[in-house]
């Protein structure tokens, strides 16, 4: 199994050719130089500007599946992907939106429990009105007696 293979311009990074990764059993590394032969994109290249990365077998997998584009920073070396929709991967995503729907649900609860209590306490407010009513009625009944 070979991992995949990237070559990008030396001065900006601009991948020129990506050779996909292979799982054959059959499958023989190639030389730079028997690349800039086998490929057109690179035989028309001066082989002293462009450079290559040679990747794991796997390794950003996923990543070449989803993005429109990548290039090479070339002070660091490091793989930017220029993704369709999102800049962070999705299982990020996903993990921030579970996250946010479990705070969400002991908001829920939290208020729902709040909203109950107010609505007890208003039962009682509405029983104790009534008995202070009750209690004047009485007493203006009572005066009116004098």
């Amino acid at each position: 199994m070979i991992g995949p293979k990237l070559y990008f311009d030396r001065t900006t990074g601009e991948v020129i050719l990506t050779i996909p990764e292979q799982n054959n059993v059959d499958a023989v590394e190639t030389t730079k130089e028997q690349d800039f032969i086998m490929f057109g994109v690179l035989s028309v290249r001066n082989p002293e500007m462009v450079n290559f990365i040679q990747l794991p077998y796997g390794q950003y997998r996923s990543d070449f599946e989803i993005a429109n584009s990548w290039k090479v920073d070339i002070k660091t070396g490091q793989l930017l992907f220029d993704y369709p929709i999102f800049d962070i991967p999705l299982s990020e995503q996903l993990q921030r939106l579970v996250s946010e729907n479990e705070k969400l649900k002991e908001e829920n609860k939290t208020l729902m429990l709040a909203l109950a209590e107010s609505a007890e306490a208003q039962q009682q407010d509405k029983i104790e009105n009534q008995l202070a009513i009750a209690e004047l009625a009485e007493l203006i009944a009572t005066k009116g007696d004098i």
